[in-house]
């Protein structure tokens, strides 16, 4: 049985944020993530993937260049869907590990924070969530 000073849900931008914070402040923290991977829509179907496939776009196309190197300039003559989905898969692979590895907090307590797969729902009378695990 482990004890916690608090249980987040969901290890979205606000929930990372949140179990950060309180990492900080030597608390011992659970996350609850229903997904198989840390980070919340903005890592795996969100912001950072069409960020990531504009940049890939732009760069390899050599669109920032053009105007030093001239029109005809590409980094590569032709794009295809493996280059994107190369560097996407690289990119989201790194945003998790960066995640699932962040400092533990200031005093660095043990178990100061944890992350649990699974749902959770709450229980009215006990005002507490319960967990059910993969």
């Amino acid at each position: 049985m482990y004890d916690y000073d608090m249980v987040v849900i969901g290890s979205g931008s606000s929930g990372r944020r949140a179990a950060v914070q309180c990492a900080k402040l030597g608390k011992a923290v659970l996350v609850v993530e229903k997904g198989r991977r840390v980070g919340g829509v903005s890592v795996h179907t969100g912001t950072i993937p069409s960020k990531t496939l504009r940049e890939t776009v732009l760069n390899l196309s050599g669109w920032r260049e053009r105007g030093f190197y001239g029109r005809s300039y590409r980094v590569k003559q032709d794009i295809a869907a493996s280059d994107l989905t190369t560097r996407l898969q690289k990119t989201l692979d790194h945003e998790v590990e960066v995640l699932e590895h962040q400092p533990r907090g200031r005093r660095h307590r043990r178990r100061s924070s944890r992350a649990h797969h699974g749902r959770s729902r709450d229980i009215a009378d006990q005002r507490a969530p319960h967990l059910r695990g993969r």
